[in-house]
């Protein structure tokens, strides 16, 4: 339970990372909207129903609706996949992509390699299927992170529709 709190923390902690600017001129848009609470913003909305003399209550309203309404736009732009861009070019600047798998890439090569061997192969085919096996029994050996999440990807795609919350939530 802990971790699936602690992996949509992470979720909201990259969205604001990626929303910095964003955020900033929201920052600066909560401050100057402070200000100008006090002069317009506290009679056009009544001080959110709050008692005259809690001023500090409404700025705090205020201030909350600006960034749920950044992260509202974080969230959409992460659900309309707007960030893709920037995880290619996290990648292709990773010193460890061009050797490194993930567990997703783990599944594709061993679907690969069924489909091979299920034909006729030739000694070429089969060397390259080994060869892929040596590197994701490698990496698997060497990663033990990356072992566990091939593992849970196994036990996820094995335990059906009823277990996949419970598994998923045992993971994180």
């Amino acid at each position: 339970m802990a971790g699936g709190i602690r992996k949509r923390a992470m979720i909201y902690l990259w969205r604001a990372q990626q929303s910095g600017a964003i955020i900033s001129i929201t920052l600066l848009g909560t401050l100057t909207a402070a200000s100008l609470y006090t002069q317009f913003l506290r009679e056009w909305t009544d001080n959110y129903g709050l008692p005259d003399s809690w001023v500090l209550g409404g700025v705090l309203v205020t201030m909350a609706i600006i960034f749920a309404g950044v992260f509202g736009v974080g969230f959409m732009f992460d659900r309309m996949k707007f960030w893709r861009e920037q995880n290619i070019v996290a990648i292709e600047r990773n010193p460890y992509g061009s050797y490194k798998v993930t567990a997703k890439e783990i599944q594709w090569i061993r679907l690969w390699s069924a489909a091979v061997r299920a034909g006729d192969a030739s000694p070429e085919s089969r060397a390259i299927v080994e060869k892929f096996e040596k590197w994701i029994e490698r990496s698997m050996a060497e990663d033990a992170l990356l072992k566990a999440e091939v593992e849970a990807i196994d036990r996820w795609i094995s335990a059906g529709d009823e277990s996949v919350k419970r598994i998923v939530e045992d993971d994180l």
